[in-house]
């Protein structure tokens, strides 16, 4: 994918020696963003992109509490139709996707996983990544054509980022007790991993019943110059 999007870059810009390129900043729902635009014909052009995003919040799911880091990292390279050589246009194109959640977990008062309660016993602590695919299609329509008009312009995109269905990865560390009971379970305990597996596969169910969980909509407002 990185080759690819290197070719593509270096025959645009060969291709503009003759042509004006613009540049713009962006913010939108994959986060900050860059972007340079490169002309290929009066109703078409090419657009490289990049974006990045990094927030922690809480989030809850099945019955535990986790502490979470969202980073999204995002590149790729567009094509924009302009049918009626204004304005509107219709955007195909590639993005390399990096986007991921890392979540953590301590239990101090419970932890649900796979129907039992579970109560750090003290440092028991459950880690959850979720990740997409690397390769990930867009599909979307804008308004706004860098090459045209003065110097400064903007535009909108509103589109789909089809990131396919997310990887759910559950793992453990230190040591539980299971509420009740006061024997420690130690999270390499063969029953606790089962468990543990069982519950990572119940988030992805839950995931894959959720409509149009593989599809991330995009809505993107920029502000560009071109030279």
């Amino acid at each position: 994918m990185r080759k690819i999007l290197t070719a593509i870059v270096i025959a645009c810009a060969c291709s503009t020696s003759y042509a004006d390129v613009a540049l713009s900043a962006s913010i939108s729902t994959l986060g900050y963003g860059i972007q340079a635009t490169f002309p290929v014909s009066s109703q078409f052009n090419v657009r490289v992109t990049a974006n990045a995003f990094s927030d922690s919040s809480n989030f809850e799911e099945s019955g535990i509490n986790y502490q979470g880091d969202l980073d999204f990292a995002t590149y790729g390279v567009l094509g924009d139709w302009h049918p009626f050589s204004g304005s509107f246009f219709v955007s195909a194109g590639a993005v390399n996707n990096g986007n991921e959640v890392k979540l953590k977990a301590t239990c101090p008062q419970s932890c649900d996983i796979d129907g039992h309660s579970y109560q750090s016993f003290p440092d028991g602590q459950v880690n959850a990544h979720v990740d997409f695919k690397s390769f990930a299609p867009y599909l979307g329509i804008g308004w706004g054509n860098a090459m045209q008009g003065g110097r400064w312009y903007s535009q909108l995109d509103v589109g789909v980022l089809f990131q396919d269905t997310p990887n759910v990865n559950l793992t453990a560390s230190g040591t539980f007790k299971e509420q009740g009971k006061i024997i420690p379970v130690n999270t390499s305990n063969p029953a606790f991993q089962k468990e543990l597996a069982n519950e990572e596969r119940s988030i992805e169910q839950e995931i894959d019943d959720t409509e149009f969980s593989n599809i991330y909509p995009v809505i993107a407002l920029s502000v560009g110059y071109r030279f």
